[in-house]
């Protein structure tokens, strides 16, 4: 029998809550779960990024979207850095700003294209 997506993903999901639960007292696993997150939150443009330089097309995006990306995870990590936050909060926001710096110039360097090319 094929299993479906829906109930594959609420198996895992009862799966990690029971495991989170069980480890919710061990420093090493809260900081591991944290960084865990941190880490995909900073990488979340990394698809975009990708789709831009394969299709070298940067459709839909704009300059100003992007220049806001790069404020908000500037701003954030200014935060961060001046909050004395742990390393790993420095090392993501760090990798978000390099992110947008290159995705702005991939929307930059690719154009936005115009209606009827």
């Amino acid at each position: 029998a094929v299993v479906s997506t829906q109930s594959t993903g609420v198996t895992m999901v009862m799966m990690i809550s029971a495991v989170t639960y069980t480890f919710l007292d061990s420093p090493a696993y809260v900081e591991a779960i944290g960084t865990l997150s941190l880490c995909t939150e900073a990488t979340l443009a990394v698809p975009q990024f990708m789709r831009n330089y394969q299709t070298r097309s940067t459709e839909g995006m704009s300059v100003q979207m992007v220049m806001l990306w790069f404020l908000g995870d500037s701003g954030k990590t200014l935060y961060f850095l001046l909050r004395n936050s742990p390393f790993q909060f420095l090392l993501c926001g760090s990798i978000q700003i390099v992110l947008d710096i290159l995705i702005l110039f991939q929307v930059v360097g690719y154009g936005t294209p115009h209606r009827g090319d």
